[in-house]
């Protein structure tokens, strides 16, 4: 069987939709994708039909590569042949290659061994419901390209620290900040938030889409209150937006975890995040 590999575009969008709708306990990720990020998928088709769908993000030392193949085209040798079109793609891109899956999908994971993917770390999924919450005004604006060094800074430390507190990430180092990385997150500057206290920066916040993509408080400022505010004041932000639900990842092991608990997150799933060097 010959595949054929496209990245997706608007026609193909209800198409694929239906195909992952046959298996939404492994679509996920790829629903939200199409959705908020259709541009990281790329379809493969034998002859007219599509039959697998590929996430595919470059990185500068990660790259992403999660691969769905519909129900009816399994154990067919296909997903063997999306993998390996990922990882010729991306082998140029950076020295490993992250995928995920269900922990507890066992045959995903021996598909995933098999490829030479051992696990790193494990990840809830998480979705709020509850719609806004009832807060008073909190000192939060918009990001502004002025804010990089201190809310890189913040976000760097504080993820190295969670990192290294799990115990998943032992050889985890203290992101440094670019050029490159400043300029990315001012040409995303409507998407993320600043939190000040004092004056000062004292936390950082990402949203992609209907997600927390990253919820950040300055270490010698945790434990005060500010993250559970933030965290709230995002999700009235997505809410405003106009979606139903907040999505977020909470690294298994993050004591982060305890307030999404509190505030009304509930686990979907927990993913394995499993990485391969090229």
């Amino acid at each position: 069987m010959e595949l054929l590999y496209k990245e997706i575009n608007q026609n193909e969008y209800a198409v694929v939709r239906e195909m992952l709708l046959q298996d939404v306990e492994t679509s996920e990720e790829f629903l939200w994708a199409l959705q908020n990020k259709p541009e990281t998928l790329t379809v493969a088709y034998i002859e007219d039909k599509i039959v697998a769908v590929a996430l595919i993000i470059p990185g500068k030392k990660t790259s992403c590569l999660i691969v769905f193949v519909a129900p009816q085209y399994r154990r067919k040798g296909i997903g063997q042949s999306v993998v390996q079109y990922g990882e010729n793609k991306l082998h140029k891109e950076a020295s490993k290659i992250m995928t995920n899956f269900h922990a507890d999908n066992e045959v995903s994971k021996r598909f995933a061994r098999r490829f030479g993917y051992e696990r790193q770390f494990s990840s809830a999924y998480m979705k709020h419901t509850e719609g806004r919450f009832a807060i008073s005004e909190l000192p939060v604006r918009l990001y502004i390209d002025e804010d990089y060094r201190q809310s890189h800074a913040l976000y760097a430390q504080a993820f190295h620290e969670m990192r290294i507190k799990v115990g998943d990430f032992p050889d985890s180092i203290v992101e440094r900040p670019s050029e490159k990385n400043r300029q990315a997150w001012n040409a995303d500057a409507a998407n993320r938030f600043t939190y000040q206290e004092n004056d000062e920066i004292a936390g950082h916040g990402h949203l992609e889409g209907n997600e927390i993509g990253s919820i950040s408080v300055r270490t010698d400022l945790q434990g005060h209150g500010i993250g559970k505010k933030f965290v709230m004041y995002l999700c009235n932000e997505i809410y405003n937006r106009g979606y139903k639900e907040v999505l977020l990842w909470c690294v298994i092991g993050n004591n982060a975890r305890k307030l999404y608990d509190s505030l009304g997150f509930r686990e979907l799933y927990i993913a394995e995040f499993a990485y391969k060097s090229i």
